[in-house]
């Protein structure tokens, strides 16, 4: 940033990575079948330095389409080669080249050049300048796939579905320049358009709840209330997803303190804060739901894999929504199961793991006891190391899809902190030299050093520090010089 434009990214999450299934030769198996005919695969060896041990060795093997895999993916890969196709792999990719252009972009037109630059990964580019020019592109070299072909699915190598007929032109990527409503909301969901990008993006909720916050006719936008919009902590997630569910829950409550909580999730906001004891109802119930319905048919391996993926969200959304889906009938029983009987197993299974969590006195199953954060040191991997070098606990507000996206992935109470903001800013371009800004544990990364966790505890409170971004103020507030010669 400076004080006349200033850019932010974030993962644009299409799809520009593709898994191939290779067929093999039987009479010889480092040749595989591409476009009719057996090409031979390549291999090359790579030896990796281990202290205090001999070298280990790898074999890495290479199909037309990408390194094989299956190695990386486990037992969930199969048999066949897994190639991996992926974009970064196979085009050239001036990034940095786009990120020099990015720091010296002034105009609307450079930050556009700029930003097409940038081939993989995908990435959100937003930019704005104190002229009052705002824009936005969904920076990345999207491949064509042959018509009907679906990349979330393993391709089959033998077959013109693994081909990619070319590139898309970057000005056809999705974008956004000036707009008519006068805002950029940018929060990792598959943008609109009349060709969508097919991709692994967050559910639509942040996003929703951003727009609705910013789109209020008779909000002024001040620093204050922009830092207020970044803390905060709802999503409109969680009534979606228990609305098609309310009467079978209600059916599965038993006696009036049951009926309680049930009556608690209806009426509750989705708003994730410390003394919510909703939110971990919610929580603990929406992968309970996800564990009855959908780990018979999954098993030990692939389960726990979607618990930590996009899919999951929307997947749930709907489910909840087919009273009649197969999913719902467990395949360990001689009965077929309905939804009913479903949300009732969750519901029981919810209220026995938070009891014997948190304990019986439901007042304690609070936000603040089910979601902290704290900021692991590889050395505190080792007890009792961790309490030495790691930083936190911290009890934290938000959760999972929230403006305050600290968040992770979905499983059983208790949840620890797994993503969240790298950092937080707050710049008005009209007063650059007042912006605001956190980090989430200290500006050094020394251990021992003064500034080695000095904001961890102030992140945690949602607080905010000067950030010097005129030239005066950085000699003014200036401590210490770190300066780095190269070697002569």
């Amino acid at each position: 940033h400076n004080a006349r434009f200033g850019w932010s990214l974030t993962m644009f999450q299409n799809d520009d990575m593709d898994l191939v299934a290779e067929q093999v030769n039987p009479a010889n198996p480092n040749e595989v079948k591409v476009g009719g005919r057996w090409v031979a695969m390549t291999s090359r060896e790579e030896t990796i330095a281990v202290k205090g041990r001999e070298p280990v060795t790898l074999t890495l093997r290479r199909s037309p389409h990408g390194p094989i895999v299956n190695e990386a993916l486990g037992r969930a890969a199969g048999e066949a080669p897994v190639a991996l196709w992926w974009a970064l792999l196979e085009a050239p990719n001036p990034a940095l080249e786009g990120f020099w252009q990015l720091n010296r972009a002034d105009s609307l037109a450079k930050a556009r050049q700029a930003a097409s630059l940038v081939h993989a990964p995908g990435l959100n580019i937003v930019w704005a300048s104190a002229a009052g020019d705002i824009g936005w592109w969904a920076a990345a070299l999207l491949p064509e796939r042959p018509a009907g072909v679906d990349g979330r699915f393993l391709l089959d190598g033998s077959r013109p579905e693994a081909d990619k007929p070319g590139w898309r032109p970057f000005s056809r990527n999705p974008q956004a320049e000036n707009p008519a409503r006068g805002l950029i909301v940018s929060a990792n969901h598959q943008p609109a358009g009349e060709q969508p990008v097919p991709g692994y993006y967050n559910p639509r909720d942040r996003a929703q709840r951003l727009e609705g916050l910013l789109a209020a006719p008779d909000v002024r936008w001040t620093t204050e209330n922009s830092r207020a919009l970044q803390l905060d902590v709802g999503t409109p997630y969680p009534p979606r997803l228990l609305a098609p569910l309310l009467t079978e829950l209600r059916a599965a409550a038993r006696g009036p303190d049951e009926q309680a909580l049930v009556d608690a999730l209806a009426g509750w906001d989705g708003r994730y804060t410390l003394e919510s004891t909703t939110a971990p109802l919610f929580r603990q119930f929406q992968y309970e739901l996800a564990r009855a319905a959908m780990a018979d048919e999954m098993g030990e391996t692939l389960f726990p894999l979607l618990l930590r993926t996009r899919a999951i969200d929307e997947g749930l959304l709907r489910l909840a929504a087919e009273p009649a889906s197969p999913w719902w009938d467990s395949r360990g029983t001689p009965a077929t199961e309905r939804r009913a009987d479903i949300v009732a197993a969750a519901w029981r299974a919810t209220l026995a793991h938070l009891a014997s969590t948190f304990g019986d006195d439901r007042s304690r199953w609070t936000w603040a006891r089910a979601h902290t954060l704290t900021h692991g040191h590889p050395l505190g991997r080792v007890k009792p190391l961790d309490k030495l070098f790691d930083i936190g606990p911290f009890a934290q507000p938000g959760s999972h899809e929230v403006p305050n996206n600290l968040a992770s992935p979905l499983g059983p109470a208790p949840w620890p902190v797994t993503y969240g903001p790298s950092t937080r800013r707050l710049i008005d371009f009209a007063a650059p030299a007042q912006a605001l800004g956190i980090n989430p544990v200290g500006q050094s990364g020394v251990w021992g050093d003064t500034h080695w966790a000095d904001q961890a505890e102030r992140y945690a409170r949602g607080e905010y520090r000067p950030q010097w971004l005129d030239a005066a103020d950085v000699a003014r507030a200036t401590r210490s010089t770190l300066t780095l010669r190269p070697a002569p």
